[in-house]
């Protein structure tokens, strides 16, 4: 992750002053997070660690971005050459905004609109930027051009409809509304995976492509068994169970309490049935200080 954002930084900066640019770099990158997300099933265990640095947002953004697509085209069994195009893409998807003036991104107020129109060309600025690369193909660039679109002709640049939107770029506008939710911005707190997703699916009908957008929740929030995850009571469990219509609420062994005490009886939380609790995050093992197979072992 640490590598990927350095490479992007290091060619945000050349869109920015219209330098030359080596694209295999880029391409490594992209092989690299596939052949990640190819070995890991879990993903959100690594995911959880994606780090907020506001004052590189761009930069770290698009490289989530890129991830959460990528989990995306593999569902949909992409090839190879096609993870690579959606992946470069995405993890160019904000090249336009090197154009904008820095101040406007980090902006805390609200946005003149003078401003806001001035955010609404990034996509245009980001193609016309990419374009100029013989590395880009025309679906590469599109991504970028196309990432604020909206299934029901309501975005922009161009209020394309439906499938009239590339296919890798109906991908990406999920991904991008799902990252800037859950991270930190420089303008409020960030939101929470579970109401993250349901934002996205409160919208998604208008929004997004609904069966990409059902594909993404399928895959991303299924907390996969073994999750360790803290209910909104502050109780912590893992994930021993879900059913696939309700992703959003598996079946939870307890392992804490609410004052983190060690809960030692079996103490099963079914989410489904109980509508008052739900995951407000996922925790990886050292933060919980419990190891997954001792507590698995044991149930």
């Amino acid at each position: 992750h640490g590598n990927a954002c350095y490479m992007i930084d290091r060619i945000y900066t050349a869109i920015r002053k219209d330098l030359s640019i080596d694209f295999s770099g880029i391409e490594k990158v992209v092989n690299d997070i596939v052949s990640l997300l190819k070995e890991n099933s879990n993903i959100f265990l690594f995911l959880n660690g994606l780090d907020d640095d506001d004052r590189n947002y761009l930069v770290t953004h698009s490289v989530n971005v890129t991830f959460y697509s990528l989990i995306i085209g593999e569902a949909m069994k992409y090839t190879d050459q096609q993870l690579l195009e959606l992946g470069m893409g995405t993890i160019l998807i904000d090249a336009g905004m090197t154009k904008v003036p820095v101040y406007i991104i980090h902006k805390q107020s609200n946005l003149t609109d003078n401003e806001y129109q001035m955010i609404k060309a990034h996509p245009l600025h980001g193609y016309k930027s990419l374009i100029l690369f013989p590395d880009i193909n025309e679906r590469i660039a599109n991504i970028s051009l196309q990432h604020h679109e909206q299934y029901d002709g309501k975005g922009y640049p161009r209020g394309l409809k439906g499938k009239e939107i590339d296919e890798y770029a109906r991908i990406a506008a999920i991904a991008d509304s799902y990252e800037a939710q859950i991270s930190n911005r420089s303008y409020r707190k960030k939101t929470g995976a579970y109401h993250a997703m349901k934002n996205l699916l409160a919208s998604g009908v208008n929004k997004f492509d609904p069966d990409i957008l059902k594909i993404f929740l399928s895959r991303m929030s299924v907390y996969p068994i073994g999750s360790l995850v803290e209910l909104n009571d502050k109780q912590i469990g893992i994930v021993i169970g879900s059913v696939t219509e309700k992703p959003l609420r598996p079946i939870i062994k307890l392992i804490f309490d609410e004052n983190k005490n060690k809960i030692e009886d079996t103490r099963i939380v079914n989410l489904l049935e109980d509508t008052s609790k739900y995951i407000i995050r996922v925790m990886n093992e050292e933060e919980a200080g419990i190891n997954i197979f001792d507590v698995l072992w044991s149930f």
